[in-house]
């Protein structure tokens, strides 16, 4: 792995992921709460991913070390954790648009994050490559859904909710 986690451990590494996980579904179980519609859908259904991928990574910690409970390493030279910096201020365009922003760069974050632990980690990169993609596909998909809304906001104005959204005639 590259210099930011050389001389972390394993089962630093994957306390590092579990404790990931567990702020991004907060992060985005508490964004679907303050949107409605297609948008609040979207953040819970990622919320819900990222907890599956929790689960899956305590599943690991136990089978490796066990013990369900993980320890999080100091956080100096660490990426942010996926989910760290995710908020939303308000149900209007512009903020979602910020939020998609910080959502894509902490999923950029954690497929690199599960990516390398795929390389390094052979004896369970079958895991760690399949939450690598998930990762992936949600940054590829959020990336898509901003380049919509920027184009909503280019003609409907910068005062438009995302509630006032009637998504299905927009191609």
């Amino acid at each position: 792995m590259n210099s930011i986690f050389e001389d972390k451990s394993f089962k630093e590494l994957l306390g590092y992921s579990i404790k990931g996980e567990e702020i991004a579904y907060e992060e985005y179980k508490k964004i679907s709460e303050k949107l409605s519609g297609l948008a609040s859908d979207r953040f819970y259904n990622l919320a819900k991913e990222e907890l599956d991928h929790k689960n899956k990574l305590i599943e690991l910690h136990e089978y490796e070390f066990g013990e369900k409970e993980y320890v999080v390493p100091d956080g100096e030279g660490l990426p942010p954790h996926e989910g760290d910096f995710i908020d939303i201020d308000s149900d209007d365009l512009v903020s979602v648009i910020e939020a998609l922003e910080s959502a894509i760069e902490a999923e950029k974050n954690a497929y690199e994050l599960y990516y390398q632990l795929a390389s390094e980690e052979g004896k369970h990169s079958e895991l760690f490559n399949y939450i690598a993609v998930m990762e992936k596909g949600h940054q590829l998909s959020m990336e898509e859904e901003k380049k919509m809304y920027k184009r909503i906001l280019k003609t409907k104005g910068e005062d438009v909710l995302i509630e006032d959204l009637d998504l299905s005639k927009y191609e």
